[in-house]
């Protein structure tokens, strides 16, 4: 099902209304709702509020910028110039807890404008960086690339075309497909189905899903089912035929976000902190969230200005 406006045109509409300063503005004051989160007691204060330093900073990771590359554009949004080192040191005082917080105020918002979503994609990316460490392989020490996992579980709405981020968290690569989806979705209360390649196809998981009321639609595996009355087996049984054909109309669906990220450029992290990688992650939902929300708000503006045409038009006439 196409939506009546295509998305290019939403995107146009959306660059029209929101500048990048403005984008800014948004992110300062959503945060200045979770300000206890930038509680810090220590040194002299910021000569800018110390939100819409953080709404920069923010801003600017999302769009694939550097530290050095903040320092040349402080004076452009925050009429000082600041050095490079404070946007690295303000960015590690910066919870992942108030990343979460700010996708999932963009995603209730982008649902008060839409209908309710009951499709849900479960998914997950390595993001990978240049930073190597020693580690012990097979016995012999060697230098390895690490490598941090983003879990999401995403919603889509057919109608407007449109991928919203329900749940996200960041972890090393020891957290399985299955582990990490089941922690996103036992902090969500969603209704509908759910989608996932055969990486999630865990009894764990499986069980969850359908406690918490969602129809899994998981790609199985080719190894046998043991337990024989378990959910993994029913789901075994009813997979060829509907389930099948949903979940190839669906499923590929989820990648959109990080295609997005890869063109944005921030699908790789330069950071050698841990805690600094799992936040680089976390900007990739925030960046969805973000910018579908904004597409939404830009169109809802034009169609609220054509209907109060449209009845003042009416009203004219009928005088």
């Amino acid at each position: 099902m196409k939506p009546q406006i295509s998305y290019r045109k939403r995107r146009d509409l959306m660059l029209k209304n929101f500048s990048a300063a403005h984008c800014v503005s948004i992110l300062s004051e959503v945060i200045m709702h979770s300000s206890g989160s930038l509680a810090c007691h220590r040194g002299r204060p910021c000569a800018v509020r110390k939100e819409r330093l953080i709404a920069f900073i923010v801003w600017s990771r999302l769009s694939g910028d550097g530290y050095e590359r903040m320092e040349q554009q402080s004076e452009c949004y925050l009429g000082r110039h600041y050095d490079h080192s404070l946007f690295q040191y303000h960015y590690t005082r910066l919870s992942q807890a108030l990343l979460c917080t700010l996708t999932s105020f963009f995603e209730r918002k982008i649902k008060e404008l839409t209908n309710e979503i009951l499709l849900h994609i479960a998914d997950s990316t390595a993001l990978s960086t240049s930073v190597r460490e020693e580690r012990l392989v097979q016995g012999t020490r060697n230098k390895v690339k690490l490598s941090i996992k983003f879990h999401t579980v995403l919603g889509y709405d057919p109608p407007w075309q449109m991928v919203v981020v329900e749940g996200m968290s960041a972890t090393d690569k020891h957290c399985g497909d299955g582990r990490g989806a089941q922690n996103t979705i036992s902090h969500n209360k969603l209704v509908g189905y759910l989608f996932g390649d055969s990486a999630y196809e865990t009894h764990a998981l499986l069980e969850q899903a359908c406690k918490q009321g969602l129809i899994p639609v998981i790609k199985p595996t080719k190894k046998p089912v043991h337990r024989k009355l378990s959910v993994k087996a029913q789901l075994r049984k009813a997979w060829k035929g509907n389930p099948s054909r949903l979940y190839h109309d669906i499923r590929g669906t989820g990648e959109v976000l990080y295609g997005a990220a890869t063109r944005a450029g921030i699908i790789h992290t330069h950071s050698r902190r841990t805690d600094n990688q799992y936040k680089d992650a976390l900007i990739i939902g925030l960046r969805q969230n973000l910018f579908t929300y904004l597409r939404l708000k830009a169109l809802h503006r034009i169609i609220r200005k054509t209907q109060a045409e449209r009845n003042l038009f009416i009203l004219i006439r009928r005088l």
